[in-house]
């Protein structure tokens, strides 16, 4: 799979809804409403944002732009599904805030912050576009990325799946990272690199468990893998009375990663 056969995918999301696909994370009030989702609030937390010029590439319904603008910076949202766009322009507006359709290599002119969320890892040569964001970034600016990272026990499980028997374990993804992915990235970009994991419910608690309840019998069904319910309620119940009970406060913890280029 590649790049440009994700447009049916996230296409189809946006036209069914995009809180129905994703139930398990998401809820309608964060996608069509104001409230924040963890992955967002860390990102924030990387400003000031203030006066700053502010490019979101793959952008989705416009959440993370209209937060960013509201504490003052200048904001242009992009993404390559038009559907996304529309309903980013209809959802969250402001006046420190555009949106246009665009991909992550044909960006145009220069900003102080470059964030992509959750993007990186739909992309058919990731490095290539973080050299490409390095070109359009301001002296002194900075790269913010978050992606799913999987040196936890969600990873270890579904890495399991997908490594040994080439299982579907996510909608999209063409790409599974680790932290240590985007240090080496550093390096060969010459940049500085700061980074931390976060969202740990949904690494190892009770976020999993919720999570693979809907998640893993779809994916044994898709992989054409014995489907035996009891076996997976076993599974499940293992995880709550054991993997969760573990002490899991290592850096590299978390579902997610954020990672900060400078």
């Amino acid at each position: 799979m590649k790049n440009k056969d994700l447009k049916k995918v996230y296409a189809g999301i946006f036209r069914k809804g995009y809180e129905k696909t994703y139930t398990s994370v998401y809820t309608k009030k964060v996608i069509c409403g104001d409230e924040l989702t963890e992955e967002i609030k860390e990102v924030l937390k990387e400003g000031p944002w203030k006066n700053k010029k502010v490019i979101d590439v793959g952008c989705g319904t416009g959440l993370f732009d209209s937060a960013a603008a509201k504490r003052g910076a200048r904001v242009l949202g992009v993404d390559y599904i038009p559907k996304a766009i529309e309903t980013a322009s209809q959802t969250h507006k402001h006046h420190n805030l555009s949106y246009k359709v665009g991909t992550a290599l044909g960006i145009k002119g220069t900003y102080d912050i470059i964030v992509s969320i959750g993007t990186l890892e739909h992309m058919d040569d990731p490095f290539e576009v973080l050299q490409n964001f390095k070109r359009h970034l301001n002296r002194r600016g900075k790269i913010i990325i978050t992606s799913p990272n999987w040196t936890n026990p969600r990873g270890y499980m579904l890495q399991t799946l997908f490594r040994l028997f080439n299982a579907p374990i996510t909608l999209a993804d063409l790409h599974y990272f680790t932290p240590k992915t985007f240090e080496v990235w550093a390096k060969k970009l010459k940049m500085e690199i700061s980074w931390r994991t976060f969202d740990n419910s949904w690494a190892y608690g009770p976020k999993l468990v919720k999570d693979f309840k809907k998640r893993i019998p779809n994916v044994l069904r898709d992989a054409n893998l014995p489907k035996d319910q009891r076996r997976i309620n076993d599974f499940i119940r293992w995880i709550e009375q054991d993997v969760i009970s573990f002490d899991h406060k290592s850096k590299f913890s978390g579902a997610l990663g954020i990672y900060v280029f400078s």
